[in-house]
């Protein structure tokens, strides 16, 4: 009797263990089933990673940002610079060519040397910036600054970056201006030509804006004689003077003044060297 009470207690016991593994089985079960957005500590594993990710993102946001501000300081400081170098070659000149040619001959040196050092830093800096972040006149000054130092391949594609970006009228044609120029220099005087053309018809990519008679005028008066120049340096003198013509056509209608003046000057400066250089090739 009681080896038979002792068994069923032993039953009783094994049942409950088996209860209870069942029970586990269960919960481990349903606890797969549940979708993972029900499970706090998974929610909350998830929380914390797209918070990482938040503060990783705006800290790099941040440090961009940075970047692109200390490399624009940096660019217009070593813009700056290149600006005040021609200026400080003239006084310079002024200065010591009456006593002592040789010191002039040696401080142009030094600041070609200085003029070439600084315009590939500006250009390295330049491209690396989104190109939102360098304007026309940035651009432009660097082809300046590179065509200056001998670096004609380097100055045309700034050129072009600062025709590419342009929005103002005066940074569209003086770029193109200076890429036609160059290109003439670099025996292609036919591209050139296409940019002297296109500058000439800046003013149909800038109707929408409103310009007097004074200003188109002017700006194809100085465009004429920049072509009528470049003809002249490849040796097409007639050509050359057919581009001063046009310009003191342009000259009609417009009232006198200082400005209309000093237009006169140079169209017939030009128009005196150009006729002066057929009379001697002749």
């Amino acid at each position: 009797m009681e080896q038979e009470v002792q068994h069923a207690g032993n039953q009783s016991v094994d049942l409950l263990v088996l209860q209870k593994e069942v029970e586990a089985l269960k919960s481990a079960v349903q606890g797969q089933r549940t979708p993972w957005y029900r499970n706090i500590s998974t929610v909350l594993s998830v929380i914390a990673m797209l918070f990482s990710f938040g503060t990783t993102f705006v800290s790099y946001k941040r440090t961009e940002s940075q970047d692109i501000q200390n490399a624009r300081v940096e660019l217009r400081g070593l813009l700056q610079r290149l600006s005040s170098l021609p200026r400080e070659h003239i006084e310079m000149t002024k200065k010591y060519e009456k006593i002592d040619p040789s010191v002039v001959v040696s401080i142009g040196g030094f600041l070609n040397q200085e003029n070439a050092l600084l315009a590939r830093q500006a250009a390295e800096i330049a491209n690396k910036l989104p190109p939102k972040d360098v304007s026309a006149t940035e651009y432009y000054a660097i082809g300046v600054a590179l065509q200056n130092s001998y670096n004609v391949v380097g100055a045309k594609e700034f050129f072009t970056k600062a025709i590419d970006v342009s929005t103002d009228l005066n940074d569209r044609v003086a770029a193109l201006r200076s890429r036609a120029n160059l290109l003439f220099i670099t025996g292609q005087p036919d591209a050139g030509r296409v940019d002297y053309q296109s500058a000439l018809n800046v003013f149909s990519d800038f109707s929408k804006a409103s310009y007097n008679e004074y200003t188109k005028k002017s700006t194809h008066i100085m465009t004429e004689l920049g072509w009528a120049y470049s003809e002249a340096n490849i040796g097409s003198i007639d050509v050359a003077l057919q581009h001063v013509q046009n310009a003191e056509n342009s000259l009609s209608g417009l009232t006198e003044g200082p400005g209309v003046e000093q237009l006169k000057n140079q169209i017939n400066q030009a128009k005196s060297m150009f006729l002066n250089a057929n009379g001697q090739r002749r």
